[in-house]
């Protein structure tokens, strides 16, 4: 709904935030102009896996070729 509202309205630029995860958001039908990921840790562990790679790898499936990427603070690894 939300896109065919921006698209209604013609709106130059929407920031638009995925929800638990990214790789199969409903909201990863877009290209965007950039992605972004401001963090990773380990929340909703039982629907995006159960380790901060696992996390990281559904979160990294908003990333598309070609797009600039910004990645925010991430945790220390062992």
């Amino acid at each position: 709904m939300a896109f065919e509202y921006f698209k209604e309205t013609n709106v130059d630029f929407a920031v638009i935030e995925t929800g638990l995860g990214g790789r199969l958001d409903a909201t990863n039908v877009i290209t965007p102009l950039a992605s972004v990921i401001t963090s990773i840790s380990l929340e909703h562990t039982n629907i995006l896996g159960d380790s901060i790679e696992a996390i990281a790898s559904e979160k990294a499936g908003i990333i598309k070729k070609g797009v600039p990427a910004f990645i925010g603070r991430l945790p220390k690894w062992p």
